[in-house]
């Protein structure tokens, strides 16, 4: 009895001593657990205006989760912690970054990266060990056609466009007839391109040019030189911002003069238009968001409200990456809801049933993990603000042609 005594005082001596020192016992860290999210993003190098906007995107989702007390699992409210890395654009660093915040952070979930590239070998990771990421911005189908069950994209398949970009082009009067194409040597805009090339033929359009340039090409004039020669009535170029700046601005100055110049990715962002002025006007683009579109959510309220959001915290126009990223957060967050726990599989499971409408559109994942509920729209460069152009029932701007 003495010893039991004893043993008794000494815990309580110990306890007493934590909670005089500031250490937590227990009950308090189980209290205190919060939900961690990684997040390996390319905040320097080629692609870090896009890496800082997802980050940006997942802060302001984090912020007002958290502002509400956190995530409801299980009947308790946990906050929310991001945990970044820079993989500084190279797609290798990227998967080595993705396997220290599973195996050295212990984080709960994995946010993706920028693009279908990095998405497909960050997801190699993912699924190895069995943790659940989202992806918001990864759209390229053979990324998704792995067999893989632990990654989930946010953006409507590649194979969404083709339909609404030549429909759009057989209403115009007289009608474009040839095409050239020229994309970056990449992951995802040599798929984009093969997706709109590989339905020319089939919707009556002559293809008469094709070209690969380098990852971060310094100059586009040698192959804008021989489509200027070709005279092609549509041009498309396929890359990332800094690439799709370039190319717009040489072809300016070289005097390359399309009926139509189509551009994946650059005009969605406010920072093209921001640097090309007047010259980005009439550049038509798609995008897998726009603030015009009637979609409503519980958390943010309308895609309108998203566009609120950001203004007032960056006063620019938002764009689908942004959006896209803050709607992954509330992804997640709906998910840990379902599951009512942490456990992975659990947490995996509820992702895959997701079946919601937010401000960002409907989400709903099919059996490969591509949202197939969502949609890509046509947008057009008029007087310096992006148009929505078609398909009509969401237009809010009529397509000007020729450019």
């Amino acid at each position: 009895m003495k010893r039991r005594g004893l043993l008794f005082t000494l815990v309580a001596v110990f306890l007493f001593s934590l909670a005089v020192a500031g250490i937590p016992g227990p009950q308090e860290a189980q209290a205190a657990r919060m939900i961690k999210l990684g997040a390996a993003l390319p905040l320097t190098g080629p692609l870090a205006t896009e890496g800082k906007k997802q980050r940006a995107g997942y802060e302001i989702w984090r912020e007002r989760v958290n502002a509400q007390g956190g995530v409801n699992v299980g009947g308790k409210k946990m906050k929310v912690k991001i945990i970044y890395f820079d993989y500084e654009s190279k797609t290798p660093t990227a998967t080595k970054l993705a396997e220290r915040l599973i195996t050295r952070e212990k984080v709960d979930l994995i946010l993706g990266p920028f693009g279908s590239g990095a998405t497909k070998s960050v997801g190699a990771i993912t699924e190895r060990y069995q943790i659940p990421m989202i992806a918001p911005v990864a759209s390229s189908e053979p990324i998704f056609s792995q067999g893989y069950k632990y990654m989930f994209g946010l953006l409507a398949p590649n194979s969404f466009l083709p339909n609404n970009f030549f429909a759009l082009l057989k209403k115009q009067n007289p009608r474009p007839k040839t095409m050239a194409f020229a994309t970056r040597n990449d992951f995802f805009p040599r798929y984009i391109t093969k997706a709109i090339r590989s339905q020319a033929k089939k919707h009556g359009f002559t293809d008469v040019y094709y070209a690969e340039f380098p990852k971060d090409s310094k100059d586009h004039s040698t192959w804008l030189t021989v489509v200027k020669g070709k005279k092609p009535d549509v041009l498309m170029i396929a890359g990332y911002l800094p690439d799709t700046l370039l190319a717009t601005k040489q072809a300016n100055e070289l005097g390359v003069k399309p009926k139509i110049l189509f551009t994946m990715v650059g005009p969605v962002y406010s920072q093209f238009t921001d640097a090309l002025g007047s010259t980005a006007n009439n550049i038509l683009t798609a995008a897998w968001w726009g603030e015009a579109l009637d979609y409503k959510g519980n958390f943010i309220g309308t895609a309108q409200d998203f566009g609120k959001i950001w203004r007032k915290k960056f006063n620019k126009e938002p764009d689908y990456v942004a959006a896209a990223s803050t709607a992954a957060g509330i992804v997640a967050q709906r998910a840990f809801e379902a599951a009512g726990s942490l456990n992975k599989k659990k947490v995996r499971d509820a992702i895959a049933n997701t079946n919601i409408q937010t401000f960002f559109g409907p989400v709903k994942f099919d059996k490969r993990g591509q949202n197939t509920a969502s949609a890509i729209v046509l947008f057009q460069v008029q007087g310096g603000k992006r148009k929505t152009v078609w398909p009509p029932s969401v237009a809010n701007g009529k397509f000007i042609y020729p450019r």
